[in-house]
């Protein structure tokens, strides 16, 4: 049910405050990724992983943000439950020091804090999912170092396993960095559970793609949310 996130999430996005920002100097690529045997094709190295999911949606349970992805078995290296809100934009803050590796992971006033792996970070890929009919799930108003993206990416809930998600990838990071942004994440009668519904943002290095989808230091104008998988906006 794809036109569930073209007529019912356009409007909560427009509820965040898009605004229109100068041009940026930063010189950074942004392209898109299918899903996650074309992921996986870029060899990717890991430092960690920071992730926001529904898990049991309560404050006890599973959990819903955690960082992983940081040792050989990925086990979570600290972790915090969390409630969302159906159609609720909820802001999210990642910040990296290349110095000390240090770490720190902040969605709404849960702050979670670990030190990434020894891998080179010179990539990160945003991951959006939703598996469950009805369900969606936006990241938008990203900002990275300061400079406002018009890329982001919308994802509406269906059980086709390469639909059911996308990456964003900003590629070209060369030193310490900070993430900011915003996930949205709706449901129907039925709240997702377990994963069906998260983003995740997976920072190392991978191989870099033949012919980039997109040009270096993007950034220009307002912050354009394709409201369809297929549908995105890419620039010109």
């Amino acid at each position: 049910m794809k036109h569930f996130t073209q007529f019912l999430l356009a409007p909560l996005v427009a509820t965040v405050g898009l605004a229109s920002f100068p041009a940026v100097a930063g010189a950074f690529g942004i392209s898109f990724v299918n899903d996650d045997n074309d992921f996986n094709a870029l060899n990717p190295n890991l430092a960690f992983v920071a992730e926001g999911r529904i898990g049991n949606n309560a404050m006890n349970g599973t959990h819903e943000l955690n960082f992983h992805g940081i040792n050989h078995s990925t086990a979570t290296s600290d972790q915090a439950n969390y409630v969302w809100t159906s159609g609720l934009p909820t802001l999210f803050k990642l910040m990296y020091d290349a110095t000390t590796r240090n770490i720190s992971y902040q969605v709404g006033n849960t702050v979670l804090n670990s030190i990434a792996n020894n891998n080179a970070v010179s990539d990160i890929f945003i991951r959006a999912r939703a598996t469950v009919s009805e369900s969606s799930i936006a990241i938008a108003n990203l900002v990275f170092n300061g400079n406002p993206l018009s890329q982001s990416l919308a994802i509406a809930g269906t059980s086709n396993w390469s639909d059911s998600m996308e990456y964003l990838r900003i590629s070209g990071v060369t030193d310490s960095f900070t993430l900011e942004g915003t996930s949205i994440m709706s449901w129907g009668d039925t709240r997702p559970s377990n994963s069906n519904l998260a983003y995740q943002i997976k920072v190392g290095n991978a191989e870099a793609v033949p012919e980039p989808l997109s040009v270096l230091g993007l950034g220009l104008g307002a912050s354009g949310l394709a409201f369809l998988k297929k549908r995105r906006q890419r620039p010109a």
